[in-house]
């Protein structure tokens, strides 16, 4: 039997270990908390540990030469970079390089060819009503190619979700095959638009989507006014102006680049074709193609990159994004002698 005092004592025991158990789970929880809301970079043990894989495995080589200039600007993307709630750390990409982009027999732009920019039904907002010609010249410029104002489009009832969302959500790949066949055989691309919101099954909502071979996207301007969301301190703050016109540019840019056959970017860290997975997430994006995917554009549309960086720069400067003209105007005096601004393929 046990005396009474020692009877005290192991109680006392058995509640400092209590105690401390409670203490280590806590701590162990508010771990895991801060790490999805503060963005802690968790190392590669935890993450094989949680996901049962590197996010980043099995990626191709990038098979170009880099100019310095270059690399001032573009860091690569590691393990790191797999924080949680990110697009790499939900899906596993495996990259696309240069060979592997001429190997899928990209859509090409032809000589005379154009792009199209089309509404799907009427716009109901008119702040997105006002992004429309911004959006029509910024792509002509990053695309250097003529674009178009194109037809109003249906938008099917058939894609609606009336119970998903706020005020109801679109299946965008059901838009996206609605549109199949619409692009005019002259034009290189389409991308269709609305101020509707958009999904895909499995993710919550999408900003856009863009076929490689069909010549055909669509992106949804609904989500531009959301508040910014800082990852460090966790408050929210009411987007200001450029931020909503920097929103829909960096979707259009993106979904464009998909109808000419570029997949996701799994090379470059903030490159306009990564994946995003939150509107957090694309805002920490940038608007700039990384030097592969440039080279990419670059080798199908045989466009110049110091003239297409000058004009990119001065049409950024008017519509007040200083930060992204500053970068172009840097890249163009950083090539002024390369047709190939990336340096020879190897």
């Amino acid at each position: 039997m046990v005396d009474p005092e020692n009877r005290e004592l192991l109680s006392w025991a058995g509640l400092l270990a209590l105690a401390t158990a409670l203490s280590v789970a806590l701590i162990s929880s508010m771990a895991m908390i801060l790490e999805g809301r503060l963005g802690t970079v968790p190392t590669e043990d935890r993450f094989l540990a949680v996901h049962g894989h590197r996010c980043l495995v099995g990626l191709q080589d990038v098979d170009i030469s880099l100019t310095p200039g270059w690399s001032s600007h573009w860091r690569r993307l590691g393990e790191e970079d797999c924080t949680s709630g990110s697009w790499l750390a939900q899906f596993r990409e495996r990259g696309q390089n240069l060979a592997q982009y001429k190997a899928v027999d990209p859509n090409r732009g032809e000589e005379d060819s154009y792009l199209v920019l089309s509404p799907l039904a009427g716009l109901q907002e008119d702040p997105a009503k006002e992004l429309v010609e911004p959006v029509r010249q910024f792509l002509g410029i990053y695309f250097q190619t003529p674009i178009e104002s194109g037809e109003t489009l249906p938008l099917p009832d058939y894609a609606l979700h009336p119970d998903k969302g706020a005020r109801g959500q679109y299946d965008a790949q059901t838009l996206l095959d609605s549109l199949k066949g619409s692009c005019p055989a002259g034009a290189a691309a389409c991308l269709a638009f609305t101020d509707r919101d958009l999904f895909v099954p499995g993710l919550q909502y999408v900003f856009g989507l863009g076929h490689f071979h069909s010549r055909v996207g669509v992106i949804s301007m609904y989500r531009l006014w959301d508040d910014k969301y800082d990852p460090v301190t966790g408050t929210e703050i009411a987007p200001a102006d450029p931020d909503p016109l920097r929103r829909a540019l960096k979707v259009a840019a993106h979904e464009m680049a998909h109808e000419f056959s570029i997949a996701h970017c799994a090379h470059y860290r903030d490159c306009v074709m990564g994946g995003t997975n939150s509107l957090a997430e694309s805002d920490r994006g940038s608007l700039m193609l990384c030097p592969l995917d440039h080279e990419k554009l670059r080798w199908n549309l045989h466009f110049d990159p110091r003239a297409r960086y000058i004009e990119l720069s001065a049409w950024a400067d008017a519509y007040g994004l200083h930060p992204e003209a500053a970068y172009w105007r840097a890249m163009a005096e950083d090539f002024p002698g390369f047709a190939n601004a990336a340096g020879a393929a190897r």
